[in-house]
């Protein structure tokens, strides 16, 4: 394998050193051109290919990002890897999102990370081309259909349209071009029609697609349903040059749909929860992972250099992440049998102070103790028969949600109260509450209060929650004020068994 390398580098051992890490590598043979300033990097991409550029960001006559942009005008397909000081890391983070394939730190670079950052940024520019190519090839096609068609401006001015458009509306072409779409006699159905194409323009000019089904005005006074919407068409730099705006007359499927809509329904209500699973898992999973790989790569590359004391910090951290992941399964599990009906229900003796004493502990050492977490019992009878299982994550959703959503220092508190055949489960806190909006649908599968902000969650602990409190035949309060904190309530019956599944 023979690639082809332009390296652009003004200090002498760093590129001395590349060129030594390159030559140390075997089963590929490189060719590397070495240049120490970025007119001299642009002048030989403008006369031969490179597979890929190795980039300092820092040169005598360009520095920043403004390097590797100057770069990609030049080579938009070339494969780039930016090379970073340890203090620059945020900055080489930028530059992949303005178009770098990766990027290195100097002083943490060995042969096998050094080759293996040159492969993915080749492999992934390869990709990108890919798929620029498909996009090309799918926009022609898009743009050649025979539907309701009309070209705009970014502002809704109407400058084509085709044949097929002039047949619906019954108009002549010097009657539209020229003139806002929304003017047309076949968006003067209602005020709404109108404001939500106009909206629909707006988001196209912003560079974002936009689709709506809608009724229509036909020419003949018949209110026909169309599959309408508005394509922006960019240019290489991102700038909307002009919208693409199309219609097909779908009133007869409509007419199908409506004698199957709750067939359908529950089809897109399954499409919908699969779509947020998927963006569920791939966004939680990816921080104990990333923790696991960063700690094991550590223990790997200097543990015979620590202390036992720090090695046994990465080990508590991969531990704790393995954990997290667990739980998060476990979670996903439950959800998946609350779903399908096949949860099933299975109490056990249990000692309710015990029990809880052993949650709290278990959370405590989660938090790694930011938080102090108060257990409290009142009564004298603890003993109880419920779903070990359930009550264990029941609880454990309250404590951590209380954990997560509190500021550090803050205190949380269990209080656990058996009277008169039945246990009172009381978790409070004084964290970021819940908005009044929201309350009502914080129960359901994936649904998060709008005030979380970035605080990563599943949307799952709460529907897991309440599922167990109505399977052990109890009862489910919340009391919260923004910004002050929340406090669950959840009632259950002392003894419970099978047959007090609630479906």
């Amino acid at each position: 394998m023979w690639i082809k390398i332009l390296l652009v580098e003004d200090n002498p051992a760093d590129a001395d050193l590349l060129a030594e890490l390159l030559e140390l590598s075997a089963g590929v043979e490189w060719e590397l051109v070495l240049v120490e300033f970025l007119h001299e990097a642009i002048g030989h991409l403008a006369k031969q290919p490179f597979d890929v550029v190795l980039l300092d960001l820092s040169l005598p006559d360009s520095s920043g990002l403004e390097t590797l942009t100057r770069l990609r005008e030049v080579a938009p397909d070339t494969a780039m890897v930016v090379m970073t000081g340890l203090d620059d890391e945020a900055i080489a983070l930028e530059s992949v999102r303005l178009g770098a394939q990766d990027y290195i730190v100097k002083g943490q670079i060995t042969t096998q990370l050094l080759v293996k950052a040159i492969r993915y940024a080749i492999e992934r520019s390869q990709t990108f081309q890919m798929l620029r190519e498909s996009e090309r090839r799918f926009r022609a096609i898009f743009d050649s259909s025979f539907q309701l068609t009309k070209l705009l401006t970014p502002e809704g001015i109407v400058l084509e349209v085709n044949q097929t458009a002039l047949e619906f509306t019954g108009m002549k072409a010097q009657n539209v071009v020229g003139r806002p779409i929304w003017e047309q006699p076949i968006w003067q159905l209602s005020p709404l029609a109108t404001e939500q194409l106009k909206e629909g323009v707006t988001q196209a000019s912003r560079g974002e697609f936009f689709r709506i089904e809608i009724d229509l005005l036909g020419k003949s006074g018949q209110i026909i349903t169309v599959d309408f919407s508005v394509k922006p068409v960019k240019n290489d730099t991102g700038q909307v040059l002009l919208l693409i705006a199309e219609a097909r007359d779908i009133s007869d499927r409509k007419r199908a749909e409506a004698e199957i809509l709750k067939t359908l329904a529950r089809e897109k209500e399954l499409s919908e929860l699969r779509a947020k699973f998927v963006t569920m898992v791939s966004h939680e999973f990816r921080t104990p992972l990333t923790t696991i790989q960063f700690s094991a790569g550590l223990l790997q590359d200097y543990s015979s250099n620590w202390s036992e004391d720090k090695k046994s910090t990465h080990f508590v951290r991969i531990q704790l992440a393995i954990k997290r992941m667990t739980e998060l399964l476990e979670d996903i599990l439950v959800i998946g049998k609350i779903e399908a009906n096949t949860l099933k229900f299975k109490p056990v003796p249990l000692n309710l102070e015990k029990f809880c004493s052993q949650v709290v502990e278990d959370q405590q050492l989660n938090d790694g103790n930011q938080h102090a977490i108060s257990f409290i019992f009142e009564g004298s009878n603890c003993e109880a028969q419920m779903d070990e299982k359930l009550l264990r994550q029941m609880l454990g959703n309250l404590l951590s949600n209380a954990i997560k959503y509190s500021p550090e220092g803050t205190p949380i508190y269990l209080h656990l109260t058996c009277r008169d055949s039945e246990a009172v489960f009381q978790i409070k806190d004084s964290g970021i509450g819940i908005p009044t909006a929201d309350r009502e649908r914080i129960w359901e599968t994936f649904y998060r209060a709008t005030n979380v902000g970035t605080i990563s969650g599943t949307g799952l602990g709460l529907a897991i929650v309440k599922r167990a409190v109505e399977m052990h035949g109890g009862k489910l309060a919340i009391t919260t004020q923004e910004g002050m904190g929340t406090t669950f309530t959840a009632t259950l019956p002392l003894i419970c068994n099978s047959s007090q599944q609630q479906d």
